[in-house]
């Protein structure tokens, strides 16, 4: 008997045991299953034949008596249990294989045959064969290599398709984690680059102001941006973007409203001129401090185009203004060409002592005198009837001043007549205009305006 047999043999008079801390190491099928091998007395070395010997032990008593029926002779040709594993490996042409637990392993089948044989070490009689091997007729031993077989097959097909399905699984598992990353390193360097010139077009780090020569540059900047479509920066990227357009066209739509920019690299340039079809409108880009330059060349433009209206108004007031002198003049020439004369020819008519321009050589609106004029009366200087009450003239000359009459002393003064003792003063501007007639003595005066008295005070 060889030691192997022994030492199952002496194993097999122990009492089985299934120990507690390796049952805590199992699932509950593998305690269960592994309670009912200890219960039929299964030990670590058995091969898979001894293990279902042991575990099928009633089943095998009550077919000993069918298989004593057979002649000796024909249970000396039933097949070996060597026969049957040389004839499995034949017709599979498989090599041995390792599985664990439950599956068949050939290496423990061919050492167990190897120690097991010749029968009559252990054995002498037919019936201690039949005790250890059961005997099976030729149908039921092709069952159990079919059976043998199928399983083989079955257990090399699950390892093969698993094995496989593992690498698989490694292999692409491997391939996404090296795409990830390749992808994050390569959008990250995209992003930087997209900060970098997304940066370049402000002229500080707090994006208060914006550089004019930086403004063609957007388009690449938007190139940059497609490039992180997809990832994780993009959502940041694109809102950066978006206000710099924002920005950039505000400033640009201001400008164009001027002759040249107004806003350079954030600075208002209060030199720059409106453009006369100019349309200013509130602008706000969400930039605190842009805005706040917007704000300031939208109100120099409006200031310009209100300074340059009433400009327009006052050059057109003027127009006419001096239209209606020259026609007022043309008239009086036409109508009194003596009076013109007589104003020409008589010095005398301005009173020197009295301040202001001479009338010499211009043209005075004799004509529209509210007194008449009487030459007789002019050339008798002497009469006290010219003579101003106290303050009279003064207060007449400060109040021609303050209404935009005359400037300083830039008027002419002249005699005109004398009525009821009183005498009578026309005012004109330097340039020979009417402005009124006034009374020396009463300080009354009055002109050809609309709305002034109909009647003198004489």
């Amino acid at each position: 008997m060889t030691k192997k047999r022994r030492d199952r043999h002496k194993n097999e008079g122990q009492e089985p045991r299934f120990d507690f801390d390796e049952a805590k190491e199992l699932t509950v099928g593998q305690a269960i299953r592994k309670n009912e091998e200890v219960e039929a007395g299964v030990l670590p070395e058995d091969s898979i034949l001894d293990k279902y010997v042991k575990q099928h032990k009633d089943e095998i008593e009550a077919d000993k008596f069918a298989t004593r029926q057979y002649k000796k002779e024909e249970l000396v040709e039933t097949q070996s249990l060597d026969d049957l594993i040389q004839e499995i490996r034949e017709e599979t042409a498989v090599e041995p294989t390792i599985v664990e637990n439950d599956v068949i392993q050939f290496d423990d089948l061919e050492s167990t045959q190897g120690t097991e044989t010749p029968f009559d070490e252990e054995f002498d009689t037919e019936e201690a064969v039949e005790t250890e091997y059961p005997m099976v007729d030729s149908e039921d031993g092709q069952s159990v290599k079919k059976q043998i077989l199928y399983g083989l097959l079955a257990a090399v097909g699950i390892l093969v398709i698993g094995t496989g399905y593992y690498v698989y699984s490694q292999v692409a598992r491997s391939t996404k984690e090296i795409q990830t990353s390749q992808s994050t390193t390569n959008s990250q360097a995209e992003a930087e680059e997209f900060n970098n010139l997304y940066d370049a077009f402000y002229t500080d780090s707090n994006k208060t102001a914006l550089k004019n020569s930086q403004f063609d540059k957007l388009t690449q900047l938007k190139v940059l941006l497609d490039k992180l479509e997809g990832s994780r920066e993009h959502t940041l990227a694109k809102s950066k973007y978006d206000s710099l357009a924002t920005q950039i066209k505000s400033i640009q739509d201001v400008n164009a409203q001027f002759e040249k920019p107004a806003i350079v690299d954030g600075v208002l340039d209060t030199n720059a001129k409106a453009k006369v079809d100019a349309k200013f409108t509130d602008i706000k880009t969400g930039n605190t401090e842009i805005d706040k330059v917007l704000d300031k060349a939208i109100s120099l433009g409006k200031s310009q185009q209100t300074s340059t209206s009433s400009s327009s108004s006052s050059q057109t007031s003027s127009s006419s203004q001096a239209s209606s002198n020259s026609s007022t003049e043309s008239t009086t020439s036409n109508t009194s060409p003596s009076s013109s004369a007589s104003t020409n020819s008589s010095v005398s008519a301005r009173d020197d002592s009295h301040g202001g321009l001479s009338s010499s050589g211009v043209n005075l609106q004799r004509a529209s005198s509210r007194v008449p004029f009487n030459q007789s009366a002019v050339d008798d200087s002497n009469n006290s009837a010219w003579d101003f009450a106290d303050g009279v003239l003064e207060q007449i000359l400060a109040t021609s001043r303050s209404r935009g009459y005359i400037t300083g002393n830039q008027y002419i003064l002249e005699r005109v007549n004398i009525v009821n003792g009183n005498g009578y003063y026309n005012l004109y501007k330097p340039d020979g205009t009417y402005l009124f007639t006034l009374n020396c003595k009463t300080g009354y005066f009055v002109g050809n305006g609309s709305g002034h008295a109909d009647d003198l005070d004489y």
